[in-house]
């Protein structure tokens, strides 16, 4: 068996690595050599997302993008003008219904409740 103290001592030792004289100047240089390049790099950075983004805006502006996207818009807004005039028609109907179209407009607004109630239970057990 080996001895106790003798262990103890080995793990002493090796437990916290041995100080160096030179350790001062030795994160000086690598400081220096980390800190170095530092400016050219900001700047070549810099200049290739210059050049990056000057390509994609005329990417953008050779395609088209710009004008479909305003006739999208254009189509979306008269569909969507489409769809909320047949729900107030749907809504008018459900008047004649025996439980009133106000159950149907309540029920309707405790769903949407329910909904933002689960999104924002969700959002706050993922953060």
């Amino acid at each position: 068996m080996a001895e106790l103290d003798f262990e103890m001592k080995l793990d002493r030792m090796f437990n916290e690595p041995p100080t160096m004289p030179d350790a001062e100047a030795f994160a000086r240089l690598v400081e220096m050599r980390l800190d170095r390049g530092w400016t050219l790099r900001q700047v070549a950075i810099g200049a290739a997302g210059l050049v990056a983004g000057l390509a994609g805006v005329s990417q953008v502006l050779g395609s088209r993008l710009l004008f479909d996207a305003g006739e999208a818009t254009q189509r979306n807004a008269s569909a969507f003008t489409q769809s909320v005039t047949s729900v107030m028609r749907t809504g008018e109907n459900l008047s004649a219904l025996p439980f009133g179209g106000e159950a149907m407009w309540l029920a309707a607004a405790l769903g949407v409740m329910a909904l933002a109630f689960a999104v924002t239970r969700a959002v706050e057990e993922f953060q």
